[in-house]
């Protein structure tokens, strides 16, 4: 990833956040022959296993990419937050300027180890549905599935998990602009309002004017 050195995020807490907040992540694996195999996933992540974290998912068994991650090969786990356009109208000489898109990525690199044992895997799914039921009247979980439908289910999907081995993460989050233009900035976008807008806005005030957190 091209990474200008200030748009680094290299805080660990920061970049484990933007990985919880926005845990649908693309697993990319090289297949061996000069491709690159491509899964849109539902992670979990595991912040207090290993250095930099774990994480967990699972794809269909007829999903190749398993069987890809899980011989040893690097594997990355790209995560996109908020992002947006910024117009050069923002800006205290918007004609000087041009617009840009601000944006937080993270792309965690590491090795994957499975197929998961049912326990495993069972524990997995529980995990991952408490996670998007919290807050639900009446959160769903896998017990509540039918015995033998569950068993099938399970039967169908391969888990596997990613020991992150190396965090990169960037945040151009106007950084490289003066504090002045930073503002006018963060503003434009809580006035515009869009859920990324008002998401990134967040970000960039929690940034000091170096780019460094606060």
């Amino acid at each position: 990833m091209y990474l200008p050195k200030v748009f680094v995020e290299s805080d660990l807490d920061r970049q484990l956040d933007l990985i919880e907040a926005f845990s649908f992540g693309c697993l990319m694996v090289q297949d061996g022959q000069g491709g690159i195999e491509i899964a849109h996933l539902p992670f979990v992540l595991d912040r207090g296993v290993g250095p930099h974290g774990r994480l967990r998912a699972h794809v269909a068994r007829a999903n190749g990419i398993w069987k890809l991650a899980t011989d040893g090969r690097p594997v990355v786990a790209v995560f996109s937050g908020p992002h947006g356009y910024v117009s050069a109208r923002w800006y205290e000489q918007p004609t000087r300027q041009v617009p840009t898109w601000n944006y937080a990525v993270v792309h965690a690199h590491g090795r994957a180890s499975g197929p998961m044992d049912r326990g495993e895997l069972t524990t997995l799914l529980d995990d991952l549905a408490a996670i998007h039921e919290r807050g639900a009247a009446e959160p769903w979980s896998t017990r509540e599935l039918d015995r033998e439908l569950h068993e099938g289910l399970l039967q169908g999907i391969v888990g596997f998990s990613i020991a992150i081995e190396r965090l990169e993460g960037k945040f151009k989050l106007s950084q490289n602009r003066s504090p002045a233009d930073q503002a006018r900035v963060a503003r434009a976008l809580g006035e515009r309002g869009r859920p990324d807008d008002l998401a990134m806005a967040q970000l960039m005030r929690s940034m000091k004017p170096s780019g460094e957190p606060r």
